[in-house]
């Protein structure tokens, strides 16, 4: 074509690109645009060719039947694959359901042979009851925690919590990771052997350390994941019939050291006194911080109090609302002015039942709603006590959670120079402490077993048990009864 005839085309071109708001630059995307169209169009046809040819291909190559008298058992090669592997196919009449499985050989004798003991197997767990089709623990796991969420409950003791589904949750996970370790995650129940069990407490032991609460991971929270597996495989795996008892796995328990088992680090009651006054007289007064930060301290330096004095827990003691506390009435107007009874509602308490607290602890809620008062913080009967002051959540009575009141812990322990105390003495602090130092306290009082077990919200049993060694102090005078006399006597003659 002559070049005054390309210009031409060119100028026309450009004229009607220029007529439509368009340039050359758009249209060299619009033919990119359409070069890839049809690119994937050519493609999907290939595709589609590829597909029709397979499905052209029969899936039951040299089909057999085991037993000449039987149609529900057979072995073949599989049409779509070019290994020559034989399989066997099953099919059980009372379930209407059929069971393929690759034999892996392409020797047909062979074939035969392991088809039959398939074939014997299976039809052996039919009549024993067990579940014909298999699982493996990955598919154990999520069967179990499918019946465990059927049974979430904000009351302790009548299911599970959510604290503690999520708890179980990590247990299993540690399962999982320990099968797939021992390249036993795709397998079977059934097939996984029985003896796997004997190391799992070990495994757990060996774990990258993990700290929670400035804690490792103890021997007695390594037998709980161990006993909640064990549950599972019962629950699950023995009541479902995917497996036999003889399939059960074996387990074992770590040692724990009984001396050690219920040792309670808390706080002397002096270094208990140095602590709240340093909450009060410095912390809470600080030079620097803003209002907000400072009546967050004021609450917190109260809170703590309180959960000493009281020895409740701290979901108990987070879930108070102004409308559980009141004076007690058949008190003295003295003791009144003195004293609270706290109401813990069943959801609250780890036992499920609800109970009443009494503690000289009046003064410290009275503070509290000065505080709240100064603040223009409105305080209604149905509101937390400890609501959370961020700025974001105040007015929505939404309380404080756990993991912000072990932060302030932390923060009172170091600020105040006790956590190197602390650290010189061997002894590690959380908040739960503080129910120890109560429960200590009360027993050094005099306070009777019974009463304090009701008040705490807990058993004599635990009590006795937990703090054996302050019962036995507290009973000093009827163990010696006599034998500082009998020894004066000798002495002086």
């Amino acid at each position: 074509m002559p070049a005054s005839n390309n210009e031409a085309s060119i100028d026309a071109l450009s004229a009607v690109l220029s007529e439509k708001g368009l340039d050359a630059g758009d249209l060299i995307d619009a033919i990119n645009i359409l070069a890839n169209i049809k690119k994937r169009d050519a493609a999907k046809d290939l595709k589609e060719e590829s597909n029709k040819q397979k499905q052209g291909k029969k899936i039951f190559v040299d089909k057999e039947f085991v037993y000449e008298t039987r149609r529900d058992v057979f072995v073949y090669r599989d049409g779509r694959t070019k290994s020559g592997r034989y399989y066997v196919r099953i099919y059980d009449e009372k379930t209407k359901r059929t069971h393929s499985e690759s034999l892996r050989t392409s020797n047909r004798n062979e074939a035969i042979v392991k088809a039959e003991q398939i074939y014997r197997e299976r039809k052996d767990a039919l009549r024993r009851g067990v579940k014909v089709n298999s699982i493996n623990t990955h598919e154990l796991i999520r069967l179990y925690q499918v019946e465990r969420r059927k049974e979430l409950t904000d009351i302790p003791h009548m299911g599970i919590t959510h604290n503690s589904f999520k708890t179980l949750c990590k247990q299993l996970n540690y399962w999982e990771e320990y099968i797939k370790a021992k390249g036993h995650n795709r397998t079977a129940l059934e097939d996984i052997p029985t003896e796997i069990g004997r190391g799992f407490a070990i495994w757990m032991k060996e774990l990258p350390k993990q700290e929670y609460k400035d804690r490792e991971r103890s021997n007695e929270t390594i037998n709980s994941a161990v006993a909640a597996v064990k549950k599972m495989y019962r629950d699950i795996a023995i009541d479902e019939k995917y497996i036999t008892q003889a399939e059960f796995p074996i387990f074992r328990y770590l040692k724990v050291n009984k001396e050690t088992k219920h040792k309670r680090d808390i706080l002397e009651p002096e270094e208990f006194e140095e602590l709240r006054k340093w909450m009060t007289n410095k912390w809470s007064r600080e030079k620097g911080i803003d209002e907000n930060e400072r009546l967050k301290r004021y609450v917190y330096g109260l809170y703590l109090t309180i959960n000493y004095y009281t020895g409740a827990r701290n979901k108990e003691m987070l879930g108070i609302r102004w409308k559980d506390v009141a004076a007690i009435p058949t008190e003295s107007k003295l003791d009144q002015r003195i004293n609270r009874s706290i109401f813990i509602p069943a959801e609250n308490s780890k036992t499920g039942k609800s109970r009443h607290i009494v503690a000289a602890v009046a003064s410290q809620f009275e503070r509290i709603q000065s505080h709240y008062k100064k603040a223009g913080i409105e305080i209604n009967r149905d509101d937390f006590v400890f609501i959370n002051l961020t700025r974001t959540k105040r007015g929505k009575n939404i309380p404080y959670n756990q993991p912000a009141m072990e932060k302030r812990l932390k923060q009172v322990l170091n600020g105040s120079g006790l956590q190197k105390k602390l650290d010189d003495t061997g002894r590690a602090l959380t908040q739960y402490s503080a129910r120890h130092y109560a429960a200590t306290q009360a027993l050094m009082r005099g306070v009777n077993i019974y009463d304090l077990a009701i008040n705490l919200g807990t058993s004599v049993l635990y009590i006795e048990r937990t703090y054996s060694h302050i019962t036995a102090m507290m009973k000093s005078k009827e163990l010696t009864a006599g034998q500082g006399r009998w020894n004066t006597i000798e002495e002086t003659k």
